[in-house]
């Protein structure tokens, strides 16, 4: 094998091995954005919806505005108010 095909090759052996690491120390969530409680939707096709869920833990990590909410019981509850494509199809 010529010395030039070897470089070559171990160039790309090693970009393969090192984009899974990559890849994992993005800050992107991997889980996508589901919903228990389908809120409000608009008329687009597919539909844009809020989801009601909310939770004392915090939001889902793919949410992008978590609004931090008292209940009547003084609780500390988080939802997330997005408006997303296809929010509702996917359960929890």
């Amino acid at each position: 094998m010529k010395p030039q095909a070897l470089l070559v090759t171990l160039a790309i052996v090693a970009v393969l091995a090192a984009l899974p690491l990559a890849e994992s120390q993005g800050t992107a969530p991997t889980q996508p954005l589901c919903c228990n409680d389908c809120g409000v939707c608009n008329r687009k096709f597919p539909p844009e919806c809020f989801c009601n869920d909310a939770s004392f833990r915090g939001c889902h990590p793919a949410c992008k505005n978590c609004e931090k909410f008292t209940n009547s019981k003084g609780d500390t509850i988080f939802q997330c108010q997005d408006m997303k494509t296809n929010f509702c199809q996917r359960r929890c």
